[in-house]
């Protein structure tokens, strides 16, 4: 234990982050080392880790060890289960430190509020916001279906003041309440409008047409596809996120991108694709952004 206890003095004072199997080494056994969950999100100072059934008798023992080797962490979580239902939440239970799940997230000039428990947000997409920004001209107009707290809404509006408006519907009050929340904090209620509401119903009753939407439901985006279609103007772009195969990432759902566009009447390309990352080993996280013709 004092090597142990050597090794993490050593890198808190390199300002260095110990990585996490380090960190469990002396705390729990080799052969459990083995199926321990080694990696885990920060959001905030809030740190998610991920326990095997196995494990949970020391669930709390490797928690306090995560806590110990990061200053920046004050709080540790666990998950319990993927993003699900109808509000893309999951289980979260506390395990050590500052007993919260409410977090601030700093990322490209914006401060977002977030409740672990009560809404999805990746800092995995940051790149992928950045993108998206990068693709919106003056005067254009942005929708973001599934917009949870606003983190696509606001780093568009922040990195364009002169976008003409953005859009941001999602189903969830909870995530909604906090995307209001957010667009005060960042001030940004003259370029930024949430609507709750499903993006199903919202697309058949808004009567406005936008330049760019965005869909980062990566679980069942392409189902919602024909309603980005009812909202978006002639030569206008919609990206859309997606878990796909990683052996075949993109065959099947260009497939079904074509043949639901057919079905509406509309021609559509996709211009861009890319992998944003991995989700498992056989699954992995496709963004394509696909220009509607007419």
């Amino acid at each position: 234990m004092q090597k142990v206890q050597k090794v993490q003095n050593d890198f808190k004072k390199s300002k260095l982050t110990l990585p996490f199997r380090d960190v469990l080494k002396g705390v729990i056994s080799e052969s459990e080392l083995k199926i321990a969950t080694t990696s885990y999100d920060v959001l905030g100072d809030i740190a998610i880790i991920k326990i095997p059934e196995e494990l949970i008798k020391k669930e709390k023992k490797m928690a306090r060890a995560l806590l110990d080797s990061n200053k920046k962490i004050k709080t540790v979580v666990k998950t319990d289960s993927v993003h699900k239902g109808k509000f893309r939440t999951q289980k979260v239970k506390y395990l050590a430190g500052k007993r919260t799940f409410i977090t601030y997230v700093k990322e490209s000039g914006c401060v977002f509020k977030i409740r672990v428990s009560d809404s999805f947000f990746s800092s995995r997409l940051s790149f992928e916001r950045t993108r998206v920004s990068g693709l919106v001209k003056p005067k254009d107009r942005v929708c973001i279906f599934f917009s949870g707290v606003a983190p696509f809404s606001l780093v568009v509006a922040k990195n364009n003041p002169q976008v003409e408006k953005v859009v941001s519907v999602e189903l969830n009050p909870k995530a909604h309440a906090y995307a209001l929340e957010n667009i005060t904090l960042n001030k940004m209620e003259n370029k930024v409008t949430a609507i709750l509401d499903d993006v199903k119903e919202y697309a058949k009753k808004t009567k406005e047409k936008f330049d760019l939407v965005v869909m980062p439901l990566p679980k069942d985006a392409d189902i919602f596809f024909d309603s980005a279609l009812k909202v978006i103007k002639k030569n206008g772009v919609i990206t859309l996120y997606k878990f796909v195969p990683k052996d075949d990432p993109y065959t099947e759902i260009e497939k079904n991108i074509m043949g639901i566009a057919k079905k509406e009447g509309k021609k559509v390309k996709v211009i861009f694709k890319r992998q944003v990352r991995d989700f498992s080993p056989a699954i992995i996280q496709v963004v394509l952004d696909i220009q509607v013709l007419n």
